[in-house]
């Protein structure tokens, strides 16, 4: 009850910056979030970050971080198996930001012209799909190669969406992908997160983005504003919540590795943002220099 009372204070007419409705949507939103701390069913990795939120309230309780904490948390949160109050804080979020991969891919579509070019994606979007739909109504002809892994759901499901576009694609996986280097055009790239000099990508990326590089192919990354990661305003005692390279099973790729061997395995890395020609958002594109210089004007703080 003291720490609540300390919340309500924190949030008071002198503390707070923007709208006073704004303000105290927000306390009440993290006021349900802490009350979760009391059930024993939510999963440890929820606990972990409303523990880390509570941590940022003591620390710095203004309301532009904690919005920003909040956003990466709804990001990243499995909606499966989540108390009522997750569930409908996702819901509202997720209407929020409802066609935002669309008018990402509107970007990405005004930035180059993709008729009779081959574009190779790594990782899965609906920015993806949604730009190959721009590229067709616009009577856009391309190829698409769909780089994919031996448990990759997500782009599987990418694939046979292109694939009832009726969109020429050749699916390879990460081991074979250099056999169509000389037929790529632009690589196109996701990320979980992009911050000032570094992103989140799905592992490979980095090495893909090297190559294309290398070679004078533009590397695109496609995303939105949502997935901005300002780490100035956030202490580091809660950015491990986010920036996290979480270590795989080594059974991912030795079933039965004698214990004396270290598999490395990751499902996430972390990749400069020099190697990026553009990264694409639902309003604009940026370049690596323009995005380092620009981040905490386009970042999006009023989120709940």
């Amino acid at each position: 009850m003291e720490f609540f009372k300390q919340l309500r204070e924190s949030f008071n007419l002198e503390n707070i910056k923007g709208q006073v409705t704004s303000a105290r949507k927000t306390a009440q939103v993290i006021e349900s979030l802490l009350s979760l701390l009391q059930d024993n069913k939510i999963s440890s990795s929820v606990r972990e970050m409303i523990t880390n939120l509570k941590t940022l309230i003591i620390d710095q309780p203004n309301i532009v971080t904690i919005n920003h904490y909040i956003n990466h948390f709804l990001l990243k949160l499995n909606p499966e198996n989540q108390p009522i109050v997750l569930k409908e804080l996702l819901e509202v979020f997720q209407e929020r930001w409802k066609n935002v991969d669309r008018k990402t891919a509107e970007v990405a579509f005004r930035l180059h012209d993709y008729h009779e070019k081959s574009l190779l994606f790594f990782g899965a979007d609906k920015s993806m799909t949604a730009l190959v739909d721009s590229c067709m109504v616009n009577h856009k002809q391309l190829k698409v190669i769909q780089v994919l892994g031996r448990k990759d759901e997500a782009g599987k499901e990418q694939a046979l969406e292109l694939q009832e576009k009726a969109v020429p694609l050749t699916v390879v996986d990460l081991y074979n992908v250099a056999r169509f280097f000389q037929q790529v055009d632009y690589v196109f790239l996701t990320a979980d997160i992009v911050m000032h000099e570094t992103f989140m990508t799905k592992s490979g990326g980095h090495l893909l983005a090297s190559w294309a590089k290398s070679h004078h192919i533009p590397v695109l990354v496609m995303g939105d504003t949502r997935k901005i990661l300002n780490k100035k305003i956030l202490p580091s005692s809660v950015l491990g919540s986010f920036i996290n390279e979480a270590k795989k099973s080594p059974s991912e790729i030795w079933a039965e590795i004698p214990q004396e061997i270290d598999g490395v395995v990751y499902l996430l890395e972390e990749a400069p943002n020099e190697l990026v020609s553009h990264f694409v958002f639902e309003q604009n594109a940026y370049t690596p220099q323009d995005l380092s210089r620009e981040v905490d004007k386009i970042l999006v703080s009023k989120f709940i």
